[in-house]
């Protein structure tokens, strides 16, 4: 009987993981970390965002009336008592 041999390829995919694991860190946090702030500007042909638009809300305040109904589901209901006691 042979000895059970486990396939070397597993340490390689274990190395490959750890290696892409690494990368995408670096892409991901460390790299946009690295990049000076002078990178992100605009360039000079590319017009700036306008300012903001003042919004008047007409109402401005909204007043909301609820009204609950004095029934509820755990009240008992004489009509239904009613209609079981006559049978027509």
């Amino acid at each position: 009987m042979k000895p059970y041999r486990p396939p070397s390829h597993r340490p390689a995919f274990a190395v490959a993981a750890l290696a892409m694991t690494v990368l995408t860190i670096a892409l991901s946090v460390a790299v946009p970390a690295t990049l000076s702030p002078a990178a992100r500007t605009l360039p000079a042909g590319v017009a700036q965002a306008a300012a903001p638009i003042d919004v008047v809300i007409s109402p401005a305040r909204l007043d909301i009336v609820a009204v609950r109904e004095a029934k509820v589901a755990a009240e008992a209901s004489h009509d239904v008592a009613a209609k079981r006691d006559n049978p027509g």
